[in-house]
């Protein structure tokens, strides 16, 4: 009997190439918005630590275009991070999406695994079978030629 060979093995390749692909364009997506979520929390320290410092300046007296100069540090820094929130919020939408996709190529691609397994399978069954009815038909053979070889000799 010849050998296993899963006719869809190139289909099978394409799909763990597009998956890789897939998967790579999901790390650069969560990689830009990891980097935005970053820029986020830095300007939210930044504004904290502001705060603080004209908290410190108010207490202790300071000259007023300093705290007006704090204070406008602090609302640039607040319109930084509202301008921020939406493009998070789309980066998050598109790294949802194409988790998605990586999905559904993985999914397809597991189903061709699942499907070679299966004809792997099938094909072992086949030739056990093949072998089993060549061994019946060796025993038969040999059988008969017994059989023949008893009624020569009588």
């Amino acid at each position: 009997m010849e050998n296993y060979s899963f006719a869809l093995n190139k289909v099978r390749n394409y799909k763990s190439q597009v998956l890789d692909g897939e998967k790579r364009k999901l790390f650069t997506l969560q990689q830009k918005r990891d980097e935005i979520a970053g820029r986020i929390e830095e300007l939210e320290r930044y504004r904290s630590g502001k705060r603080s410092e004209l908290d410190t300046r108010q207490r202790y007296g300071a000259l007023m275009k300093e705290l007006i100069a704090c204070s406008i540090l602090i609302e640039n820094a607040r319109r930084q991070k509202e301008a921020l929130v939406p493009e998070l919020t789309r980066a998050e939408r598109e790294v949802e999406n194409q988790r998605q996709v990586v999905l559904s190529v993985y999914q397809e691609k597991t189903g061709m695994d699942k499907l070679e397994q299966k004809q792997i399978a099938e094909f072992r069954n086949l030739e056990a079978k093949s072998y089993n009815n060549d061994m019946l038909q060796l025993i038969s053979n040999r059988l008969s030629l017994d059989q023949a070889e008893t009624q020569q000799a009588v």
